[in-house]
């Protein structure tokens, strides 16, 4: 049992080679170690290192095993599951290339033993002309829709496009059939699961001429029609404001935070359990007389009860904070 409650925990994420990657999570400070194509870096997954404090060098998920109900208290441990993980799987994505379009089941309807995938995006950086696919186009030809699927044809044409730019943010319930599309760099907030079926993936083949597997009935079974979510444009909350969410939902909640160089805010977390990403600037982040640098890309995670978090930054700074729902 960990016998006393860690301060700020930060975080060296784990990074995933995609066939739809690109190299641009160096932008954010990520130091991609090959020639690879990497779409994901994983921020807050089981397999995180522990970068300060008692526990560097061990990961997240040995830190939590250590006292699972003391660090993510009751609500926490209801939202990680069985296995205990931190309740908030937090990403950076690089889309040099369109996503498949997929769909993700909700907690009712995943294997047992598993979570659902209720997710939100936050647009970093969109090139000129980039695109979502969220929902279908005609939701009531969802019948057709899937026919047509199960007989090979694509569903690229019926899905609903919306152009975005850095700033918009999106709430993907889980059901809602999407696509990132290409150009587009985000922060993704979503329940600790893994669970895809992927509808359609526009007849790419990998280096070998191979498909990638598709999950035709799995995804018609999974699927929420009436799913068409909106862009939404978060307000940024400022060193005086109290917390400024734009998505809440059972799972999780989310805001932006904008510090000018050298602001100090100081605020009490809307949950006992919380991740803070910079994506922007640098500051340095303390909690019970423990702090930590954060620059660009690093995540801190806090585990134990709702205990006031301080940060000051060093130049003009954005952060992105989430915290577990409310159970």
């Amino acid at each position: 049992m960990a016998a006393t409650l860690p301060g700020p925990v930060k975080l060296r994420p784990r990074l995933d080679a995609k066939i739809w990657g690109g190299r641009r999570l160096t932008e954010f400070g990520l130091h991609l170690p090959d020639t690879q194509l990497y779409g994901e870096a994983l921020l807050t997954s089981p397999d995180t290192v522990v970068q300060n404090g008692p526990w560097t060098g061990r990961t997240l998920a040995e830190l939590i095993a250590s006292d699972p109900v003391g660090l993510l208290g009751e609500t926490g441990c209801d939202l990680a599951g069985a296995d205990n993980v931190f309740p908030l799987l937090i990403k950076l994505i690089d889309a040099s290339d369109v996503l498949s379009i997929q769909v993700h089941p909700n907690d009712d309807q995943a294997p047992v033993g598993s979570r659902g995938k209720t997710e939100a995006w936050y647009v970093l950086d969109a090139e000129p002309g980039a695109v979502l696919y969220v929902g279908l186009d005609d939701p009531d030809a969802f019948a057709d829709i899937a026919a047509a699927s199960r007989h090979g044809d694509s569903i690229g044409d019926q899905m609903r496009v919306l152009p975005v730019r850095a700033g918009d943010a999106l709430f993907i319930p889980a059901g809602t059939i999407h696509a990132i599309g290409a150009g587009i760099l985000l922060y993704e907030i979503q329940q600790p699961s893994a669970i895809t079926y992927r509808f359609d993936d526009w007849g790419r083949v990998d280096a070998d001429g191979q498909a990638r597997k598709l999950h035709i009935e799995e995804a018609i079974a999974v699927s929420d029609p009436q799913s068409r979510p909106e862009i939404r444009r978060p307000v940024v909350r400022r060193s005086t404001d109290p917390a400024q969410p734009f998505i809440t939902c059972r799972e999780f909640g989310i805001e932006v935070i904008g510090l000018e160089p050298l602001e100090g805010m100081t605020f009490l977390p809307e949950a006992g359990v919380s991740a803070i990403t910079c994506v922007s600037g640098r500051v340095v982040i303390a909690q019970d007389g423990e702090s930590v640098p954060v620059g660009l890309g690093e995540t801190v995670v806090f585990l134990g009860g709702h205990r006031e978090i301080a940060i000051r930054s060093y130049s003009a700074s954005q952060l992105l904070h989430g915290w577990i729902g409310p159970g």
